[in-house]
């Protein structure tokens, strides 16, 4: 009797017991090029830094501010730009900031040349 009590309570305690799931990690699709005016520089969008090549060269944070009347779209194109003048072709992190004295928001990006 008591070791089926045991087996009882034994069983029990499996079944209340945390479980650990492991998720498969889904791979994000590869970055698609961007291109700006005549095909002539292309920058390429990583949302982390760590998705970048391992030989990645970093240029650097890079703030574009969006100009009154402008899409969110044209600041992208901006900050893409800036990125290719400063010999660039990928951003990773980019994100809208706005300080407290700021009439508008800034596009903000780590620029990156890749190899």
């Amino acid at each position: 009797m008591k070791s089926a009590l045991g087996a009882a309570l034994l069983l029990a305690s499996l079944a209340c017991a945390p479980r650990t799931q492991v998720r498969p990690v889904k791979k994000a699709p590869p970055a698609q090029p961007v291109y700006l005016g005549e095909r002539s520089c292309m920058v390429q969008d990583f949302e982390n830094a760590t998705d970048l090549p391992d030989a990645a060269k970093n240029l650097g944070w890079v703030e574009v501010a969006q100009p009154e009347g402008q899409s969110d779209d044209d600041t992208f194109i901006a900050l893409r730009r800036r990125i290719c003048e400063m010999g660039g072709d990928a951003l990773s992190q980019a994100a809208w900031v706005r300080d407290m004295n700021d009439d508008r928001p800034k596009l903000k990006a780590n620029a990156w040349s890749l190899p």
